[in-house]
């Protein structure tokens, strides 16, 4: 049995590692599991930002944006630009070519993605603080990006997004 226990172990600590996260050096230290699971879950919710969202244009057509940060210094820079009047602004949907957006469309893409940028930050903050509460390693384990929050944190985060005015993904 610990022969199996030391090959789990050391294929997490491969995968992890892998993923740039710096695996426990003992898998039964709550404070060491509770550490790579906040890396864990912060790469998962940077990479559920840079992924980017969906927008619905002024015309009813639909489009994906990504939100790496390139794309969210060029989404600010064009949402800079109509609010200071420009008419529209050149931008492109992720797969299209680069098309001259009316001011209403690109407020839409930069409210598209501000809430989505904020409701992946704020479901974030609440899984640390879940994962911080936890006491032992299976409830630490048990936490994963896209798991329902315990009702407390979810009742919390619901409040949150509804006063900024952002909304469940």
């Amino acid at each position: 049995m610990g022969l199996n226990i030391i090959r789990t172990d050391s294929v997490r600590d491969r995968a992890l590692a892998n993923s740039g996260i710096t695996p426990p050096r003992d898998w039964g230290d709550v404070e060491q599991v509770r550490a790579a699971k906040l890396q864990e879950i912060s790469a998962a919710c940077n990479a559920a930002i840079t992924a980017g969202c969906d927008v619905t244009l002024t015309d009813g057509s639909t489009g994906h944006i990504s939100l790496t940060a390139e794309d969210q210094i060029n989404l600010s820079t064009a949402t800079q630009a109509v609010g200071q009047g420009a008419a529209g602004y050149p931008y492109h949907l992720d797969g299209q070519l680069c098309t001259l957006y009316p001011a209403a469309d690109i407020v839409a893409m930069a409210q598209a993605a501000t809430a989505h940028k904020l409701y992946h930050t704020t479901y974030y903050n609440h899984l640390a603080a879940w994962v911080r509460r936890c006491e032992t390693v299976e409830e630490v384990a048990a936490v994963t990006y896209g798991a329902p929050l315990p009702e407390d944190l979810a009742a919390n985060m619901a409040e949150i997004l509804t006063v900024a005015g952002g909304g469940a993904e």
